[in-house]
């Protein structure tokens, strides 16, 4: 996709995806903006890409209306907004989640894609349209007991992508999620070669960054695509509701 001359917002921009695709949109000729929280490795990124940076915390609507204000006032318009900030919790049992980590992985995962997003499309339809990409996961689509917490707020990311697109579709804006499997991030804690011993399939950010410049030239919107090691990204097929049809039925 040929992003010369135009805006992309990246954030968790700092580190893992967001720093490859931070990279993967300059590459193709974008100004990127990179948010994150860890201002010093977010500032590097986006020294390295000749970029700018701005902190960023996702989970604060009033930090999306600031940041969206001196968007708006940039002589360049935004054209591609990338939701990938995320954390994960590492807890199984309901019953040991305190308010503090509920509140903290639903405000990051969940309410900061709906924050910014809400935030990044009266920017794009400034610029005549544009696309915005959610960071979801393998755990949009099924159960993770390990990290419930986790999974439910990537499950909100598939309703989030699949519910808002229609209507964005009519102001000329694609909205997409990409899933990927297991990635090579921070999210391993170290143990990336521990694991691939084991057996586990781990794929680089920077094949995810590859798979996001193709869901943003795929012409699709509403679509969360999977994405596995080696492949290309494709559309998970979600199940028909049953009894989705009772009112032909009628």
């Amino acid at each position: 996709m040929d992003l010369q001359g135009k805006t992309a917002l990246i954030t968790g921009a700092a580190s893992g995806i967001g720093a490859a695709c931070a990279r993967s949109y300059a590459a193709a000729g974008a100004h990127v903006v990179c948010t994150d929280v860890a201002d010093d490795a977010g500032q590097q990124v986006a020294d390295e890409i000749g970029g700018r940076y701005r902190h960023l915390d996702v989970a604060d609507s009033s930090a999306w209306t600031a940041l969206a204000s001196e968007l708006a006032d940039d002589p360049g318009h935004l054209h591609v907004v990338h939701l990938n900030a995320g954390v994960m919790m590492g807890l199984g049992n309901i019953a040991e989640m305190s308010d503090e980590d509920y509140l903290r992985i639903i405000g990051i995962n969940q309410h900061g894609a709906v924050f910014g997003l809400r935030a990044a499309v009266p920017l794009l339809e400034a610029a005549g349209g544009g696309h915005a990409l959610v960071t979801g996961s393998m755990a949009s689509f099924s159960p993770l007991p390990v990290d419930l917490g986790y999974s439910m707020s990537k499950h909100a990311i598939a309703a989030l992508v699949r519910s808002a697109a229609p209507n964005l579709a009519e102001r000329g804006i694609s909205l997409n999620a990409i899933c990927p499997a297991t990635v090579g991030t921070g999210f391993l804690g170290g143990n990336r070669d521990r694991l691939e011993d084991a057996g586990m399939v781990i794929m680089d950010s920077e094949e995810v960054a590859e798979a996001a410049m193709a869901i943003l030239d795929s012409g699709l919107t509403g679509e969360c695509f999977a994405l596995f090691k080696g492949r290309e990204p494709e559309p998970f097929p979600f199940a028909t509701v049953p009894g989705s049809d009772y009112r032909s039925r009628r």
